[in-house]
């Protein structure tokens, strides 16, 4: 028996020693086993050059993530915003088109990201930084993310403008600021490309540019994509004397900051084949309170074979998401883009890799899906406008003297009496100008007063310019 109990007390000591040393504090030995082998230098570097440094940058919108220090600080931080997708900010899924300037992390380099994040964060060759001087550390080159700032993407430009300088004073939230640029054109000019610079990147977060006279969209410019240029054999049309309307999207800072850009375009060296012009799906309404789900669609059918080379959409508050689909002549329907969790202070176009086919026939789609928790009404709906070119042969290129004249035919969609222009959903003229809404100048200001929004009209248009002359009322069907 005492045998028993003598046993039954070691084995209660063990017990109680094994206990003790688990319970006991132990020395923290932090950093002493690396769980990853993606290092700062090697694979972290890459991401910020690709995706991160355009906006993460001294003297940048948001905090610098140049040095393996600024960014080891912040890698909770980078973590949690990959994994939401609320960094970079791209809203298109993958899957549904294809784009130049997508700005997503691959699955590949979320995986990068995650993995140096909980792996301690090492540099190169398993050095970690502790956030703690060390006066034995060896010294080495440093291993930096570049901005790629300062120069023209696409060449030195054939025309430069400089824009109105813009102060921003802190406080000030999201601020939109308009600019008309005179280009000085004496003649008709085809474009090839645009691209914008701006003065200071500290408050810019967009800019659009469309053409003053006609509202055609020319390109926009986000800060991880600064340009716009056509395909091959294409090119937007500027008439003689065209002004360019600047939208500039900025959000104030913690100081004061003037901005002041510079717009560079680049000329065709000789007549295009195919003219650049602007599609529009609209839809607005009433957004109504307690709507966990409403839509707004768009629709339109295509009168011609038709290359898609760009999609900007534009949106209210609540927007959750978008669809952009197309039905072709043969049943088939292809998905072009789809957004999602949408936030309005990064407006973002959506540049084709590679332009669209869409033929002749084709049904082109546009849903909105909009919220609103609140209880009261609120606006919303969609506008997209798709920049395309039509695949069948451009029509020519002429000089002001014998210029050749078409009857063009539309439904007036608004009435701007001010700058004398008229939003009209035109029909199809051949050899001038594919069926699209977009505005229209007139040269009777005296008709501005009794035209009105829904009315049908005729006009002669000339080859070389986007005027609307001898407008008339066209007569009312009989019943």
């Amino acid at each position: 028996m005492w045998s028993r109990r003598r046993s039954s007390q070691l084995a209660i000591s063990c017990v109680c020693i094994l206990t003790a040393w688990l319970c006991w504090p132990q020395h923290v030995r932090s950093h002493e086993t690396l769980t990853t082998t993606v290092l700062f230098d090697r694979e972290i570097v890459r991401v910020l050059n690709q995706h991160c440094v355009m906006c993460h940058v001294e003297n940048g919108p948001a905090f610098p993530l140049g040095t393996y220090e600024q960014t080891w600080v912040q890698a909770r931080k980078i973590r949690t915003d990959v994994i939401s997708r609320h960094m970079p900010p791209w809203y298109a899924f993958q899957g549904y088109g294809q784009f130049l300037n997508d700005n997503s992390l691959t699955l590949r380099e979320v995986q990068f990201v995650i993995s140096w994040v909980e792996g301690s964060g090492p540099r190169n060759a398993g050095r970690v930084f502790t956030n703690v001087a060390d006066p034995n550390a060896p010294r080495r080159q440093e291993v930096r993310a570049q901005a790629d700032f300062g120069h023209w993407h696409l060449g030195e430009p054939d025309l430069r403008r400089m824009l109105p300088a813009k102060t921003i004073e802190p406080g000030k939230g999201d601020v939109t600021e308009h600019s008309i640029i005179d280009l000085g054109l004496i003649s008709e000019r085809q474009i090839r490309g645009l691209e914008y610079m701006p003065g200071d990147r500290r408050a810019v977060r967009a800019a659009v540019f469309t053409v003053q006279e006609t509202g055609q969209w020319l390109g926009s410019w986000t800060p991880w994509y600064g340009f716009m240029s056509s395909p091959q054999g294409s090119a937007w049309r500027l008439p003689a004397g065209a002004h360019i309307k600047s939208e500039i999207q900025y959000h104030s800072a913690n100081q004061p900051v003037t901005d002041q850009g510079t717009l560079g375009l680049s000329f065709a060296k000789e007549p295009a084949a195919h003219i650049i012009s602007d599609l529009v799906l609209e839809s607005k309404g009433e957004l109504l309170p307690g709507t966990a789900e409403q839509r707004f669609r768009a629709a339109t059918r295509l009168t011609a074979n038709t290359l898609a080379i760009a999609l900007r959409p534009e949106f209210y508050p609540g927007i959750q998401s978008l669809e952009v689909s197309a039905r072709k002549p043969d049943g088939t329907t292809e998905v072009m883009l789809f957004l999602k969790d949408i936030r309005l202070d990064w407006p973002t176009p959506y540049l084709f890799k590679v332009p669209v086919a869409l033929p002749k026939g084709t049904d082109l789609f546009t849903a909105a899906y909009y919220s609103n928790p609140g209880t009261k009404p609120l606006p919303a709906g969609i506008r997209l406008t798709l920049s395309r070119y039509e695949a069948s042969a451009a029509r020519p290129t002429q000089t002001s003297s014998g210029k050749a004249s078409h009857t063009f035919h539309g439904k007036v969609e608004a009435v701007d009496r001010e700058s004398k222009t008229l939003r009209v959903n035109g029909e199809e003229v051949k050899g001038w100008m594919a069926a699209m809404t977009m505005n229209y100048k007139v040269d009777d200001s005296i008709l501005l007063e009794k035209v009105k929004p829904g009315d049908q009209i005729v006009a002669t248009v000339y080859d070389g310019d986007l005027v609307l002359h001898k407008v008339q009322l066209a007569p009312k069907s009989k019943k």
